[in-house]
């Protein structure tokens, strides 16, 4: 995203403008809420026995709210065998 590439791409589309978050603050990152939320609410403690249930509860996860909404709203319930 520093590369010089980039930077006569954002020159030439100056309606991108590249946000730089601080070093070390994921608080300001809305996809480290979204990993946080899922850890919390799917990967914590599981019990699947096989990767394709896990990878199922994370795709009903990921499904259950739309990009409007903020991660971690919504709590799902899912029974875990």
């Amino acid at each position: 995203h520093k590369s010089q590439k980039v930077k006569e791409w954002l020159a030439r589309h100056p309606k991108f403008t590249l946000l730089f978050l601080p070093v070390y603050s994921p608080w300001l990152n809305k996809i480290e809420r979204l990993w946080q939320s899922l850890h919390e609410t799917i990967t914590r403690n599981h019990r699947c026995q096989f990767m394709w249930q896990l990878l199922n509860y994370v795709d009903a996860f990921l499904a259950s709210f739309s990009s409007q909404q903020k991660p971690g709203r919504q709590k799902m319930s899912v029974a875990l065998l």
